[in-house]
């Protein structure tokens, strides 16, 4: 009987231990940094589609990832209020969904320079 109390307690000991950890990575993500954690993402991807020019598909994988990441980046810097960047994001936008649908129909070299001109305006927005 005693074993069974030792143990009880041990794993409420471990219980209440390991919650703080949980609690202390879901707080570690805020959404105040404006779109930049996102807009980071969205870069990511974007230089990963100028790696892959000669291949269409690999192009418009990864520029629609950027896509979705930057409009990620999009609402929250409009729910952080963060005015200053959103033309850079919107033009952003504009590319990417340029460059996805150039990437569809096989103009790589297109697509690339979408790619390239949606990232100018990325790195723009990281500045501000």
């Amino acid at each position: 009987m005693k074993n069974i109390f030792t143990i009880l307690a041990a794993g409420i000991l471990v219980l209440f231990l390991s919650n703080p950890v949980s609690a202390e990575d879901y707080f570690g993500e805020t959404d105040s940094a404006g779109g930049k954690d996102a807009m980071a993402e969205a870069i990511k991807h974007a230089e990963e589609a100028k790696t892959h020019k000669a291949h269409a598909d690999h192009v418009h994988d990864h520029a629609k990832k950027s896509l979705e990441f930057v409009k990620k980046a999009e609402i929250q810097a409009i729910e952080s209020e963060n005015t200053e960047g959103r033309e850079h994001i919107t033009v952003a936008i504009r590319n990417l969904v340029e460059a996805i649908r150039h990437a569809d129909i096989g103009h790589t070299n297109v697509a690339y320079e979408r790619v390239t001109d949606a990232l100018n305006e990325m790195y723009q927005f990281m500045e501000k």
